[in-house]
């Protein structure tokens, strides 16, 4: 299946589609996760991935979220925000998904 259907079947849009400042349903797979070092403020970011382009979760306050690991597919929501190098959704709510 490619991007568009996987979007389609589970009611997401495509994360190349994800229009900045406004509230989206979207998702893919977790390519990385970036955590902030122990002297700066928490902070974990984890990039995802589908065929049609990628999103940054920036999860503040957090160093670590329960299931959010490089493979794992998630279905999320939340306000887009611009970023010189891709999409951000700050906080967003998640939900774990089977691939």
């Amino acid at each position: 299946m490619n991007g568009d259907k996987v979007a389609a079947a589970r009611g997401w849009t495509p994360v190349g589609d994800v229009t900045v400042r406004s509230l989206e349903r979207t998702g893919g797979r977790i390519a990385y996760v970036e955590v902030s070092p122990h002297d700066a403020p928490a902070r974990l970011t984890a990039r995802v991935v589908d065929p049609t382009g990628a999103i940054d979760l920036v999860f503040l306050g957090r160093r670590y979220v329960a299931g959010l690991e490089p493979g794992a597919t998630v279905g999320i929501e939340g306000r887009v925000a611009a970023s010189d190098d891709v999409p951000r959704i700050f906080n967003p709510r998640y939900e774990l998904c089977q691939p």
